[in-house]
């Protein structure tokens, strides 16, 4: 039934012409139009073709009664209120009267004022039904929409209520899950979603899809009525994708540090073996001395050494160990790896400077393998100046950070050289793992290294979380 527009509409139904005028004109003086039929025929067709809030129906009609009239508007109306009025009161018509739904009953004579009190009573029970039906149709248009737009999204949703019971499961999860929302709703759903992230999604055939949920808390209008809206997208083909990816990346970083080893096992063991070739030919000939093999001998263990180094080196890059983390003063770390290295600082003319920020931020860390990674920075600070020059370590706070700058005035290197991959190295000896292993040691401390450089001024940056916790483990 549509709702009324503009005024309330009142029909006056009595064959009393002089009568009808009379309750129209009061009833007029109200904000409502007010429409006179003569006949119960004539009212119900009116009032199927208007839509009718108040019917002042005289009990007796030339066509029949005016009780039996109520049953017919409302058939058209169920809202319609029907006020009765009689100049023959009985107790048997009013108990009719009622029985039959009248709003109210007014027996002639009657005045002015009654009747107005009766109509206003009347049309305001019918607007607050017909608000409530408004509101009602609304309301379900609206959950209608919702139902709508929540099954045609591509995606999972689901909501969980204030006791964590599934209150929407839309008609994606019905399909891919197999289980109906009617099944669903009102179940356990917490299990299903958590705290959103990567979560299985069990099927009803059996099986499991990977799904990524995010949640939304929304009020529901109290402070203590809250629903958990989740938003699901199924990442199954995306993790398997991701999980071959990670293989074929590590199976290529095998081969590149497989290649990168042999390579640089080759270049000391072919030298030792040059080596060992020349001795041995020399003892076959007998001319071989304490004083000849003496040379020999330290080229062979210097390339043994150097083999130790490498193979050291790629442990400890490929098998780090948990951090030790306490309490550590940066400072003091610098200023200990500065002391320790400046005899070959003067030997290789290099001057040693340093800039220690006062009242930095407590660090957690690990103190040997912070030291690991500034004495691989100096020294290859140090390498960069084979000409000698100036060399900085300073300390600084910043916003939840303590940064170590190593900067130096040597030669430096171009933009594109991955200085921090496995192998990489510039120097005609070096293993080219240094620089990786700083880097694994200050991403297993939460931290970040970043480098500057141009030809005269090379600055690498350390930045790790001030108050490190101590559950901090390697980074895989």
């Amino acid at each position: 039934m549509p709702m009324p527009l503009g005024k309330p509409r009142v029909l006056v139904v009595d064959d009393d012409a002089g009568l009808a005028e009379n309750l129209a004109e009061i009833v007029g003086t109200l904000d409502v139009q007010v429409e006179i039929v003569d006949t119960a025929a004539a009212a119900l067709g009116r009032a199927a073709s208007h839509l009718t809030d108040l019917a002042l129906v005289d009990i007796r009609l030339p066509d029949g009664s005016g009780i039996d009239l109520i049953a017919g508007l409302r058939a058209l109306d169920p809202m319609i209120e029907v006020v009765l009025i009689t100049g023959d009161a009985t107790i048997e018509s009013a108990i009719a009267a009622v029985r039959g739904g009248a709003f109210s009953y007014i027996v002639k004579p009657f005045s002015g004022p009654e009747l107005i009190d009766v109509v206003k009573r009347a049309i305001g029970q019918v607007q607050m039904v017909r608000e409530r039906e408004r509101l009602r149709i609304d309301l379900e248009r609206s959950e209608h929409r919702y139902r709508e737009l929540v099954d045609a999204v591509p995606t999972f949703v689901a909501a969980l209520d204030t006791a964590g019971r599934i209150s929407v499961w839309n008609e994606r999860l019905e399909k891919i899950t197999g289980h109906s929302r009617q099944e669903m709703l009102g179940k356990p759903g917490h299990d299903l979603i958590k705290g959103g992230g990567v979560r299985p999604l069990p099927l009803r055939a059996g099986g499991e899809r990977l799904v990524r949920w995010e949640l939304a808390t929304v009020s529901m209008g109290h402070p203590e009525s809250q629903a958990v809206y989740a938003v699901g997208i199924d990442v199954t083909e995306e993790q398997e994708m991701l999980r071959r990816m990670l293989r074929a990346e590590r199976l290529a970083a095998i081969g590149t540090m497989a290649a990168g080893l042999a390579h640089e096992v080759r270049n000391p063991l072919n030298s030792a073996m040059l080596q060992l070739e020349v001795l041995r030919r020399r003892l076959e000939r007998g001319d071989a001395s304490a004083a000849t093999a003496k040379p020999i001998v330290a080229i062979i263990e210097d390339e043994i050494q150097r083999l130790e180094r490498l193979v050291a080196e790629f442990l400890a890059f490929v098998h780090p160990r948990p951090l030790d983390l306490r309490p550590t003063d940066v400072a003091d770390l610098c200023r200990g790896v500065l002391d320790f290295l400046r005899p070959e600082a003067q030997g290789a003319g290099v001057e040693l400077r340093h800039e220690f920020a006062a009242d930095l931020p407590p660090l957690g860390a690990d103190p040997e393998r912070l030291r690991q990674v500034l004495l691989n920075l100096v020294r290859n600070s140090m390498e960069a100046m084979p000409r000698g020059g100036v060399l900085t370590v300073r300390t600084r706070a910043a916003p939840g950070q303590v940064e170590i700058d190593v900067e130096d005035t040597g030669i430096g290197f171009g933009d594109e050289a991955p200085i921090f991959d496995a192998f990489f190295t510039t120097k005609p000896t070096g293993t080219g793992l240094g620089l990786s292993i700083v880097h694994r040691i200050v991403t297993d401390h939460r931290g970040s290294i970043r480098v500057q450089s141009r030809p005269g001024l090379t600055c690498f940056t350390v930045s790790l979380p001030a108050g490190g916790s101590p559950s901090i483990q390697p980074a895989e």
